[in-house]
């Protein structure tokens, strides 16, 4: 039942994002909503009741990478919450945001929502990186 509603989500959000081939969305691969790549993640084995939404926020430059990752943690800190967003850093030391939601609570078009204001945000944090000016 759970993998039926995430084939139904995945489909309903391609369908409004005017994505050709949801297919690709649904084996893990990144589609791009406002030239930000998300990624849409389902375990049916370990949570098959949830869905986790990654954005891919790229990555600091490297004579600011510690101050960035510090900005970062306080972010996680100031969104901390019973279930919020956090920060993260990918494998391939990308910044990544996550979003952890129960399959009977998100529906397509406020997924299609969430990733046009995520983007939003990324490409935000890729002109300052949540740093000021001076370094």
């Amino acid at each position: 039942m759970s993998k039926a509603l995430f084939v139904e989500l995945a489909s309903k959000f391609c369908q409004l994002a005017r994505l050709p081939e949801p297919e690709r969305l649904l084996e893990g691969n990144a589609i791009e909503v406002d030239g930000v790549d998300f990624y849409l993640a389902y375990d049916e084995e370990e949570e098959p009741d949830h869905l986790v939404v990654y954005c891919d926020f790229g990555i600091p430059p490297a004579e600011r990478r510690l101050e960035a990752y510090e900005a970062l943690l306080e972010v996680n800190m100031a969104m901390y919450g019973s279930n919020p967003p956090a920060f993260m850093l990918s494998p391939g030391k990308r910044v990544a945001l996550a979003y952890h939601y129960h399959l009977k609570e998100i529906v397509a078009e406020q997924l299609m929502n969430l990733c046009a204001g995520v983007a939003g945000q990324a490409r935000e944090w890729r002109q300052d990186y949540f740093l000021s000016a001076a370094a």
